[in-house]
Parts: structure tokens; C-alpha cells; sequence
């Protein structure tokens, strides 16, 4: 993760760009204004469930807010992926795990 004074700032970019002020976003976040103002400053570090609320609440990427990452999958993409893709490595464990099926013999006539 960037330092806590860059996500700070990126976090003072969010809110002054959906022309919030302190109050109102700490409202929506259910802090105090005085703890806003310490992850805006850098003084305190962003705690996570706080960044997933402002994901959930106004869909900002948690790459870009913590990582200043604006590279990530387009929407189309993410949409037809969804929140937990199915990757290779997740079918390769399932038929891992998966007993070996029992093979019949079938008479020949």
C-alpha cells in the first residue's frame, strides 16, 4: 500500500470530486470528521473495512485509492467476470479433490 499521506490525498480528490466536505463524507462513512481528517492528513492509516465501505458506498477501486493503480480490468470485463472469477487453479483443486470415478466394465456381446 502507498504511504497513508498519498492515499490521503486521493481520499481528499474522491470526496472534493463528488463535492463533499469532511462532514458529509464522514457522515456516510459513520466516523467523526476529526477521524476523516486524520486519514486525509496521513496521520492515521486508512483502516480496510473503512475502504471497502467508500468501494461499496460510491464504487471507487480500492486499487486506485490505496495503490493510486488506475490499470485495472475495464467494466464490460469486470461485469462479465464478476466479484469472484473462476480461475484455472480453482478447477484444478475441485478435480483434485474429487474421488476417482468408478469405472464399470461392460460386457462385450
Amino acid at each position: 500500500m502507498d504511504s497513508d499521506v498519498d492515499v490521503g490525498r486521493r481520499l481528499i480528490a474522491f470526496r472534493e470530486s463528488r463535492g463533499m466536505n469532511q462532514v458529509q463524507l464522514a457522515k456516510e462513512l459513520s466516523i467523526a470528521k476529526n477521524t476523516l481528517n486524520g486519514y486525509e492528513t496521513g496521520e492515521r492509516p486508512l483502516p480496510a473495512d473503512k475502504a471497502k465501505r467508500i468501494r461499496e458506498r460510491f464504487g471507487i477501486s480500492l486499487d486506485w485509492l490505496l495503490y493510486g493503480d488506475i490499470g485495472q480490468p475495464g467494466y464490460e470485463i469486470a461485469v462479465k467476470l464478476g466479484p469472484k472469477p473462476k480461475i484455472n487453479a480453482d478447477a484444478k483443486a475441485a478435480a483434485a479433490q474429487k474421488p476417482a470415478a468408478k469405472r464399470h466394465k461392460t460386457a462385450n456381446r
